[in-house]
Parts: structure tokens; sequence; C-alpha cells
């Protein structure tokens, strides 16, 4: 549930943030910008290839290895607990 949050709804949302924060201290120091439909739409773009990013930082760190090793989980056999094991490429075949 974390990992959902964090590679996909905080990039979206990261340039909303960051310019609402640029707004609030331009107001404070006087200026008198505010949400037009072009910066929305730069945020909502620049959102989206942040989340894009993220997701393919993600897909390119996570999954099945690249050297061919599986990975075979703790079990339940028989009442037993089998540890877990690590199967290397070469022991596969």
């Amino acid at each position: 549930m974390i990992r959902g949050i964090l590679f996909h709804v905080i990039p979206l949302i990261l340039p909303f943030v960051v310019y609402a924060v640029y707004l609030y201290f331009n107001k404070r120091a006087g200026g008198d910008k505010t949400w037009r439909g072009k910066s929305i739409a730069v945020s909502t773009v620049t959102g989206l290839f942040l989340m894009a990013l993220s997701l393919v930082i993600l897909g390119s760190v996570s999954g099945d290895s690249r050297d061919g090793t599986v990975y075979i989980p703790p079990k339940f056999e028989d009442g037993k607990l089998i540890d877990s094991q690590v199967i290397p490429a070469k022991d596969k075949n």
C-alpha cells in the first residue's frame, strides 16, 4: 500500500504542491499570481511525467531477477515448516 502511494500518487501531486507553495510565498511578498489554466496544465503534465518515471524506475529495480536465480518462499508441508530456498541459475535445469 505504501509503495503504491509513494510511486503513484506523490509524483503526480508533487508539482501542484510545489506551485501552491510558490503562490503562497508570492502572495506574502505582495505578488498577484493565481492558479491559471496554463499553470494547471504544466503541473499536470509534469506530474504525469514524474509518475511515469517512477513506474519505469520501479519496474527496473523490482520483479524477477535478471540472472535466472529463483526464490522459493518458506512453506508448510505435512505440518512441517520448510525453509526458503534460493536456487541458482545453473542448478535450475
